[in-house]
């Protein structure tokens, strides 16, 4: 099944225009299917940076807090473990952090567009780096190396070249015993006590029968939206607005991270005898990364951003003479208190409330991203592109970058879980995906919800089992 087949059956949630108009068509999910984004996603596994974990040093307070509940050193064992269990392909020095990872792979090959991206870059005096990538450069406990051969977003990769979460971490605990239901969608959780919840009613998709599986512990990882959304829908008598909703934070702080694409057109030297067109496209999702405008005197509040090469989702053929260039900006939201998730009037086919998806962007944010898209049109203009155009992401309409509906904070006012991702005031509830992130950093995020999870889940087995995780071994998908 391809993304555009998964896309075409997942379910909608309604979000606002810019134009102020409510539209049933935003995306509730990264994807919905087993291993969710990390299925069709382009690899890019980037480490936060230390100002990711305390931006107030630089934006001040806000509605909501800023500050993570955990610190960098606390969250670097996890990285290098969920690294490993990936196979990091990786080099290079990064400006933005204090010291450059040990990566299990050097770089895959640096693609012509990466090149000319990384010459234009250093000319300008930045430091261009490989961008760090879930893909196998060589072969890899059991994987192949990537053979380059079809774009990696919105494709899986048919190699095992690729870390997604169902290589790495589904697959193996299938095989030691883990029992997958695909096909079932939660409906909501049910409370046990006053303390605890026994179970979740499902449905099941294709029939519509209703299923009830009983548990000791539960985790949510739905996504920050579909998180955000079950507990809403959880509601009895002791927690009328939903569980863990006591006073109103489960669905504020939504983030989508803000994004957009600077191409450019370039002519190359290439000899006329040379006539067949050439492809663009296939291979590598992204080699080159720039980082020196992730903080910024001159940016908006001090802030910048991530500028990376992105190949197109789809091969383009040109003449052997012609290039396209084409990089993508990403820049932090600023988590407010008004953007949340909601349940609206509708309903679905099995009867549940629509998920609506209340977002606008803050002002700053809005010119942080035109800030770095103007550095990416510089960086164009110094490899040559004769000729430069934008590329909207339509990040508003739920993006794939989903954080911070279930913030996690030691304050039960303005939080939903506490920094081990337990739900305040329930003992066996836990979420443990993008949404207790509380605020939204400037990078990618799978890899920080990987480690984040990971964390969250040995302090389950410390807390609950007395079992002491092993933090040097690379044996994630087993433990």
């Amino acid at each position: 099944m391809s993304y555009d087949d998964v896309e075409t059956i997942a379910e909608t949630a309604w979000i606002r225009q810019d134009s102020g108009v409510w539209e049933k068509s935003g995306n509730p999910w990264s994807t919905c299917n087993v291993g969710g984004g990390t299925v069709f996603f382009g690899g890019a596994a980037f480490r936060y940076r230390p100002v990711d974990f305390d931006v107030e040093a630089r934006l001040g307070r806000s509605d909501l807090p800023l500050r993570w509940p955990w610190t960098v050193e606390e969250i670097d064992p996890y990285y290098a473990l969920v690294e490993s269990a990936l196979g990091i392909a990786g080099g290079g020095h990064d400006p933005s952090l204090p010291s450059d990872p040990a990566y299990p792979m050097p770089p895959v090959e640096t693609t012509a567009e990466g090149a000319v991206i990384t010459a234009a870059a250093r000319s300008l005096g930045l430091n261009p780096f490989p961008t760090p990538l879930a893909i196998a450069s060589e072969p890899y406990q059991g994987r192949l190396a990537c053979a380059g051969k079809r774009p990696c977003i919105s494709n899986r990769c048919d190699r095992g070249a690729k870390g997604d979460a169902v290589t790495v971490f589904l697959d193996p605990a299938r095989k030691a015993g883990l029992r997958l239901f695909a096909g079932l969608k939660a409906v909501r959780l049910l409370r046990r006590d006053a303390t605890s919840v026994d179970g979740v009613e499902c449905v099941r998709v294709d029939n519509g029968n209703r299923h009830v599986i009983r548990a000791r512990h539960v985790i949510v990882a739905g996504n920050a939206i579909q998180s955000a959304a079950l507990l809403l829908r959880s509601t009895d008598d002791l927690s009328p607005q939903g569980l863990g909703n006591d006073h109103d934070m489960v669905g504020r702080g939504l983030c989508f991270k803000m994004s957009g694409y600077v191409q450019g057109y370039r002519r190359t030297d290439v000899p006329m005898t040379l006539r067949e067109d050439r492809v663009a496209g296939p291979g590598p999702f992204s080699t080159a990364a720039i980082t020196d405008y992730y903080t910024a005197d001159d940016a908006p509040g001090g802030l910048g951003g991530l500028i990376i090469e992105s190949q197109p989702e789809e091969s383009l053929r040109l003449r052997p003479d012609e290039q396209i260039i084409r990089l993508e900006c990403l820049v932090p939201d600023q988590p407010r208190a008004d953007n949340r998730v909601t349940l609206g009037r509708g309903v679905d086919r099995f009867g549940l409330p629509d998920v609506v998806m209340d977002y606008s962007p803050h002002p700053r944010d809005r010119a942080r991203l035109e800030y770095l898209q103007r550095r990416a049109e510089e960086i164009l203009r110094a490899a040559g592109c004769e000729l430069t155009w934008r590329e909207s992401s339509y990040f508003w309409m739920g993006s794939t970058h989903l954080h911070g509906t279930c913030r996690a904070g030691t304050n039960p006012r303005t939080s939903v879980t506490d920094p081990d991702g337990r739900v305040h005031g329930l003992t066996n509830l836990m979420v443990v995906d993008g949404g207790v992130m509380p605020y939204p950093g400037g990078v990618n995020p799978t890899l920080t919800i990987q480690s984040l999870a990971l964390r969250m889940a040995h302090q389950l087995l410390r807390r609950e089992f007395g079992i002491e995780p092993d933090l040097s071994s690379p044996s994630v998908g087993t433990e």
